[in-house]
């Protein structure tokens, strides 16, 4: 099955986002990175102001939005699922 375009954008934005953590960490932790297209657009105390500038400058819904952290994500029940 072909992933949807918001899918790929989303994969790798955050593959993207990953490789530059370390760097955006010193000055950014606790904020919300809004990328596209693998690059930082900016970045916004509130993920809510980060959304917004997100819908207007890209109404196709190709971008994503990252907290700038190096804690893990938990995902409740999907993130303990064991093979």
């Amino acid at each position: 099955m072909p992933q949807s375009a918001q899918a790929r954008e989303v994969d790798e934005n955050y593959d993207a986002f990953q490789r530059g953590l370390a760097a955006w960490l010193p000055d950014h932790a606790g904020e919300y990175a809004l990328m596209r297209s693998r690059e930082i657009i900016g970045f916004f105390i509130q993920p809510g102001d980060a959304l917004r500038a997100a819908r207007a400058q890209f109404p196709d819904g190709l971008f994503s939005i990252q907290e700038v952290t190096d804690e893990p994500i938990d995902l409740g029940l999907w993130s303990h699922v064991q093979h």
